[in-house]
């Protein structure tokens, strides 16, 4: 999800449902979300594409992953049930990318966020640890400033398992934070929120965006 206005040209948000570890099948659905239908330019920094993935573990899909990029590769990919630990996530190496944030569960096994964002792209990474709870919250952030445009982007997974209330007014807590240091932000994840029908869950999601739409 994300909030724009007319100063960023073209934004492009692209997520990859991961549908099963087993069979290898983990790259064949697509969602593309184009605010602003615009020809891709990878040279112009004011196009940007966010790719998200949910993995279910990084460290031997690497070489697959990377070749299902499209030609315009990704600026930011950002992955969610990476299932590394904190001393591994370092060298997990996406060529052209560089690592930009994680969290690392040490508790639990599995899950796990991360953000790899172009080696030629300046950013400053946000500390939402106090806000993390594994399993309920897993969440990491960064903030992008390329010429005169700055957004934030979040990447989150909440297990099936986890908390959802605290999910929800965390969740809130953060938006209202950095709504007050970036214009853009861009939210994207694994929220293991049922958007085909009408819920509860869904409902209560959606309240916090209110905030964001206020802008």
């Amino acid at each position: 999800m994300a909030t724009l206005n007319s100063n960023l040209t073209d934004l492009t948000i692209v997520h990859k449902e991961c549908i099963k570890e087993e069979n290898h099948d983990y790259l064949n659905k697509n969602h593309n979300y184009s605010p602003i239908n615009l020809p891709y330019d990878y040279s112009n920094t004011n196009k940007f594409t966010v790719l998200h993935q949910n993995i279910r573990g990084i460290t031997n899909k690497i070489d697959e992953f990377l070749n299902s990029l499209p030609s315009n590769a990704p600026q930011v990919i950002c992955l969610t049930e990476h299932h590394v630990k904190t001393e591994e996530i370092a060298n997990v190496n996406l060529e052209q990318y560089t690592l930009g944030t994680a969290f690392c569960r040490q508790t639990y096994k599995q899950g796990g966020v991360c953000i790899y964002i172009s080696k030629n792209i300046s950013f400053n990474a946000f500390n939402l640890d106090q806000n993390i709870k594994e399993k309920d919250l897993e969440i990491c952030a960064l903030k992008i400033c390329e010429a005169s445009n700055s957004f934030m982007v979040i990447c989150i997974y909440r297990s099936p398992t986890g908390d959802f209330n605290y999910f929800l007014n965390q969740t809130e807590s953060i938006l209202n934070k950095t709504c007050k240091t970036s214009t853009h932000i861009i939210l994207c994840g694994d929220f293991n929120i049922n958007y085909f029908q009408e819920n509860t869950k869904k409902t209560y999601f959606r309240l916090p965006f209110r905030i964001l739409w206020s802008l």
